[in-house]
């Protein structure tokens, strides 16, 4: 015989497992998109297509695992009470991925058209990108730790958020360099938009790991 609570609890553990593999995915999707910007600063153009080709099979199977957390949470009724909240935080995360993807479309124009990125723009866009990865783990983190130890989840979700003040302070001082930039109006503007939606990343990490402050209380 299963008890109502210990079906609340598989339901729950099951919802985790697949939120922490959807986690999972949008790190090695963003690892692709450092990859291309890597490539970009170095002033190689070369295999742009593959990676983003590589971003969106990876955005298709984040797809594939949001509708099953959601038909999981349409199966389990009213069993869970926070299931409304679990469904914020997939809905958040497939929101990070879209931002991904739509870096990797960017960088991926200014790749087709062998437009050279200045240096000192290149040098911020890579400090930039690269404290949205380190905030992409700790989100990653975060939700791990939060199947068996709700305190390190929370402390985890705080460095969420420092990161994104990180990577906020680093977009203020890139975004100036680019737009007094002598590059080409529309590299300068296809660069912008880059670090803008890069901003926009973290900013919506750090509503996910609101979430999972919330889960993990």
């Amino acid at each position: 015989m299963v008890f109502p609570v210990e079906s609340e609890d598989r339901a729950l553990r099951n919802l985790l497992m697949m939120c922490q593999d959807h986690a999972r995915l949008v790190v090695e999707i963003y690892r692709k998109v450092l990859m291309m910007i890597d490539k970009l600063v170095k002033g190689d153009s070369s295999d742009m297509s593959v990676l983003l080709a590589d971003v969106e099979k990876f955005q298709v199977e984040s797809l594939e695992i949001k509708r099953n957390i959601v038909k999981e949470l349409h199966e389990t009724g009213n069993l869970l009470f926070n299931r409304e909240d679990l469904y914020r935080l997939i809905s958040k995360a497939g929101e990070v991925i879209d931002l991904i993807e739509s870096t990797g479309v960017r960088l991926t124009a200014i790749g087709e058209r062998n437009w050279k990125v200045p240096s000192n723009i290149g040098v911020g866009l890579v400090e930039m990108a690269d404290a949205a990865f380190d905030t992409l783990i700790k989100l990653r983190e975060s939700l791990i730790s939060l199947g068996f130890n709700s305190e390190r989840s929370v402390e985890l979700t705080n460095e969420v958020e420092e990161g994104e003040r990180k990577v906020d302070a680093i977009h203020r001082k890139l975004d100036v360099d680019i737009v007094t930039s002598k590059a080409e109006l529309p590299l300068i503007l296809i660069i912008r938009d880059v670090a803008t939606k890069l901003e926009e990343m973290v900013d919506t990490a750090a509503d996910e790991a609101d979430l999972i402050r919330i889960l993990a209380l």
